[in-house]
């Protein structure tokens, strides 16, 4: 077994370490402030370099590389600047993956060249009021009309709502799970609304989507139904991209609290020489490379770009766990000076926090491992 990055893949680590320490780091603690903004320079650079499309294929303007050069970049790319990092695991894991693995010809010459390139952006929409870890009790429903598709519903928490051009949205067609299939729906199409936007505790932004009679071209369902195995199973990867953004943010606060220990000074010398200095920074990069491990071997692990859902689940407790404990270990190495709004270190312990409900609590997780383990379910309702 070889942990060891491959040339190529050290080639990428070094590259997206130069460009986003030169072009993101200057302005990314201040995108904190208005993270709703997109970043158009950063993305449009990274859509030069290839990354966006790193695992698109290369028919459609990507790089056709494995998964875990993807994960690579997103982490990198956190590590300089987690708004940029946000928009990155979207461009790569979001609608653009399923649509690639999943979509008809229409669909892939109609979306991924605009992804790739950065000139589109792209959200994922899942949950409802009524449907959060339990996906298959959502209610906004799509019904073929000849040459349309008319969807009528609504959904909420729907990130990067404010900044994107088209949605993945899961829909039911039929009754039952098995009915549970997904759209692509543009920002500019009749009958759909996007509500005011509000914020999680990290300022990220989510809105309300509104669909009263929303006609789509039939063209633009990626699955009429009878798919929910598969766009749980592509849901997967966008876990895993999710998880890699969390190692970002931790290695980031890990850095800062490194270079904060060397420089702050304490009774006549740096704080690094206390022994409860130094054992947070052991317990931090401890959690850190063991987080480390999990994702990319659920990124290794991947086949045609589908990680598998035990890997993918236990990468990302791991790693969204491992972000809140070292933020929080961070906060307590800067002192009073951490917890200061004019500083990022507060933000990014916001950050890390909010991480641990995206693409699915930590809790509904861990009923998913323990259900591996066990050799049954426990996400479905009694009597089912």
């Amino acid at each position: 077994m070889n942990f060891s990055l491959t040339q190529e893949q050290a080639e990428l680590w070094d590259l997206l370490g130069r460009v986003g320490m030169e072009k993101f780091r200057p302005t990314a603690f201040d995108r904190r402030l208005v993270p709703w903004e997109k970043p158009a320079e950063n993305l449009k650079l990274l859509g030069e370099l290839g990354i966006l499309g790193i695992c698109i294929p290369e028919e459609f303007g990507g790089s056709g590389r494995p998964v875990i050069d993807g994960i690579l970049a997103i982490e990198r790319i956190t590590q300089c600047c987690p708004v940029t990092g946000n928009f990155v695991v979207m461009a790569m894991s979001g609608p653009a993956s399923f649509i690639a693995k999943w979509g008809s010809e229409c669909l892939k010459k109609k979306y991924l060249p605009g992804t790739v390139s950065g000139t589109l952006t792209n959200s994922v929409s899942l949950s409802e009021a009524e449907a959060g870890s339990d996906l298959t009790a959502l209610r906004t429903r799509a019904e073929i009309m000849g040459d349309r598709c008319i969807v009528n519903g609504s959904k909420i928490f729907c990130s990067q709502a404010t900044t994107s051009d088209y949605f993945l949205v899961y829909v039911r067609f039929g009754p039952g799970s098995k009915g549970i299939g997904a759209v692509i729906v543009d920002r500019d199409t009749d009958g759909f609304k996007i509500g005011p936007m509000r914020t999680h505790m990290n300022n990220k932004p989510w809105c309300e989507l509104q669909f009263t009679n929303a006609s789509i071209p039939k063209e633009n369902i990626l699955f009429p139904g009878e798919a929910f195995s598969k766009l749980m199973s592509s849901y997967s990867l966008e876990r895993c991209s999710a998880a890699a953004m969390s190692l970002g943010v931790a290695k980031l606060a890990l850095d800062m609290s490194l270079e904060y220990a060397e420089s702050r000074r304490q009774f006549g010398r740096p704080i690094s020489e206390f022994q409860m200095t130094q054992e947070r920074l052991a317990d931090m990069y401890l959690r850190y490379e063991s987080a480390r491990l999990l994702v990319y071997k659920a990124a290794a692990s991947s086949e045609l770009g589908t990680a598998q859902a035990l890997d993918s689940s236990m990468a990302k407790v791991a790693a969204t766990e491992a972000a809140a404990f070292i933020c929080d270990q961070a906060m307590k190495v800067f002192g009073g000076g951490g917890m200061s709004s004019e500083m990022p270190l507060e933000w990014l312990y916001r950050y890390a926090r909010t991480q641990w409900a995206a693409g699915g609590t930590n809790d509904i997780h861990r009923s998913m491992i323990a259900g591996a383990l066990l050799g049954r379910r426990f996400d479905h309702r009694p009597g089912k």
